[in-house]
């Protein structure tokens, strides 16, 4: 049995050797990466399908600095600590870390930079997506592939929390 609610949140360091644990025993790793700002069902969508698809979810939470750049000043609504929080009671995650590096999607080169060390860090056997959700797969899969891990999609139609928190901002 996977640990629970906050022993799920690990390090990059801790999961580099529970991975390799998980990995020698057969274990089929997956990594998704996000904002995961408002939780929504399209959220947990995604996860219960990346559960059906490998053994072990691994979900990577940008911290609020990355967030603000992406998204505005007025982002995230939950902070950092808040959505490590959420995460960590889903039974269909299994491990939880906070992508601590900040960047800007817009600086391509550093955000390949730090997703490039995440994924040497951890060596899932997989990074899921959902291609039609997510702008940034193509950069994905190549960053995967360089390192002979697969981009896998999961096929789960995502809602936007973007336009979520805009539908609740109009409705005041």
């Amino acid at each position: 049995m996977l640990p629970m609610g906050k022993n799920k949140i690990k390090s990059l360091t801790e999961l580099t050797s529970l991975v390799s644990k998980l990995k020698k025993k057969g274990k089929t790793v997956g990594l998704i990466t996000g904002c995961f700002d408002v939780l929504h069902i399209g959220h947990i969508d995604l996860f219960q399908k990346a559960k059906e698809c490998v053994d072990v979810v691994i979900v990577g939470v940008e911290n609020d600095e990355t967030i603000r750049r992406a998204k505005g000043k007025d982002r995230p609504i939950n902070n950092q600590g808040t959505r490590l929080r959420f995460l960590s009671v889903i039974d269909c995650v299994d491990y939880i870390f906070l992508v601590e590096d900040v960047f800007s999607y817009s600086d391509d080169r550093t955000a390949t930079r730090i997703h490039d060390k995440i994924l040497r860090t951890i060596k899932p056997n997989y990074v899921l997506t959902h291609k039609d959700s997510d702008k940034y797969w193509r950069n994905k899969e190549k960053r995967a592939q360089k390192l002979g891990i697969k981009l896998l999609d999961v096929g789960v139609k995502l809602n936007s929390t973007t336009k979520i928190v805009e539908h609740l901002l109009s409705e005041l």
